[in-house]
């Protein structure tokens, strides 16, 4: 698999692991976002707990994920997302939001 993140490790820096952590549990399919844990709902102290750092540090890493174009969140009740990755694989890969899966509610 094809990690364009790991090129720009110095932008990334620690949010790498949750990156990782996202990655482990999405199913890869040929699309340009590929959904985590099949669409599930997944709160920031739900991922803060498996990966055993604050709350606060899983929003942060979460929000640089975005701004890099490597993640896509979309709130879908108070404290509840649902999160995409960016398909380094996928055949017509652009990274920006514009071109992420927008159904429902924005940050």
């Amino acid at each position: 698999m094809n990690l364009p993140i790991l090129a720009r490790h110095h932008s990334v820096g620690s949010a790498l692991w949750l990156y990782e952590y996202l990655r482990d549990n999405t199913k890869p399919i040929d699309a340009e976002w590929q959904p985590v844990a099949d669409g599930i709902w997944i709160t920031d102290e739900q991922l803060a707990y498996r990966l055993d750092v604050g709350v606060a540090t899983i929003k942060r890493w979460r929000k640089r994920l975005e701004a890099l174009g490597y993640v896509y969140s979309e709130l879908v009740r108070p404290r509840y997302r649902k999160l995409w990755l960016a398909n380094p694989n996928a055949p017509r890969r652009e990274q920006t939001l514009l071109a992420a899966p927008a159904t429902g509610l924005v940050n």
